[in-house]
């Protein structure tokens, strides 16, 4: 058994996000750039990626490296995604990330892992805002989370709450006497940059997502400088 997987979720998704994980980025489609972010991090044991089973999962089945596994799923949820996912790719733990997500720092995925690993019968582990307890979804498109597969599977078919099956990370924080949970605080260079979405909905956001990268200049993300670059952009609006 792997001790820890990367999952990129690339089902559920609408049209428009379809067609953006084909665009380019630095010559690679989105997809192939997020899922090279995760095969660089060195706390992962492998990756795959997550398709719709029907015909909207083909463009995600097409555009995954082909060195690295897609595993194409029914599922209508997130929980019921991550309990099919261990029993296909059996793993103490994963950690799950969106398939649009073009700023994603292979540094924050092992800092998460590493921090997992050293809280004994971890559950789930996140990154936390000052002002706000639960990251997922905020800044779009840039912290990972971390769930345990033993807990995963005993909770699958207990929750009914449809917002807690989606967001699976919400139903342990709802119920933190219950599990062992770890929060680490984000990097202070991007705690207050709730106002950015680092993923893209729109001609605007994909503009901008062209801009920073070309400021980067690396072909592995730093969030410092991210952060430096974010903060800057921020002050001359």
């Amino acid at each position: 058994m792997l001790k820890t997987i990367g999952i990129v979720k690339g089902t559920l998704l609408t049209e428009k996000q379809r067609r953006h994980l084909a665009r380019r980025l630095e010559g690679k489609s989105v997809l192939e750039w997020v899922v090279r972010q995760m095969t660089d991090c060195e706390l992962l044991n492998g990756v795959v990626v997550l398709a719709d089973e029907d015909a909207n999962g083909e463009v995600v089945r097409q555009l995954t490296p082909i060195d690295v596994p897609v595993f194409s799923s029914s599922a209508r949820d997130t929980l019921s995604l991550l309990q099919q996912t261990f029993e296909h790719f059996p793993a103490d733990a994963c950690v799950f990330i969106g398939a649009d997500w073009p700023f994603l720092d292979p540094t924050l995925v092992d800092q998460l892992v590493r921090a997992a690993e050293l809280e004994p019968n971890c559950d789930y582990a996140a990154y936390q805002f000052t002002n706000e307890i639960f990251s997922a979804g905020r800044p779009y498109g840039l912290f990972p989370e971390w769930y345990r597969s033993n807990t995963i599977r005993k909770i699958a078919t207990r929750i009914d709450d449809q917002v807690h099956r989606q967001l699976p990370g919400s139903f342990f924080l709802d119920n933190q006497k219950k599990f062992t949970i770890e929060l680490l605080p984000v990097p202070a260079c991007l705690d207050q940059q709730n106002n950015v979405r680092f993923t893209f909905d729109d001609e605007a956001d994909w503009d901008t997502i062209l801009e920073l990268h070309e400021a980067l200049a690396l072909e592995v993300l730093d969030c410092q400088k991210i952060g430096r670059l974010i903060g800057a952009k921020m002050q001359q609006v």
